[in-house]
């Protein structure tokens, strides 16, 4: 079961938490894209700088969308 209100954030570039994501999902989006689309992820993309691991979250949004559904 998924803990509401978790601000983990998935997305550094654009502060996208795991919260931003289940609620994207609970509103309609039924896919990785359409998550990205609803939650604004990915889109001022400057991972190696923002990212603490230093590469791109879409594998990490990967990961939340599939613990997710």
């Amino acid at each position: 079961m998924y803990n509401k209100d978790s601000n983990e954030k998935v997305c550094y570039c654009n502060n996208v938490t795991k919260d931003d994501i289940f609620n994207a999902i609970q509103n309609g989006a039924d896919s990785v894209e359409s998550v990205i689309k609803a939650t604004g992820a990915m889109l001022n993309s400057n991972c190696a700088v923002n990212n603490p691991k230093k590469t791109c979250c879409y594998k990490d949004i990967v990961k939340v969308f599939n613990e997710l559904t």
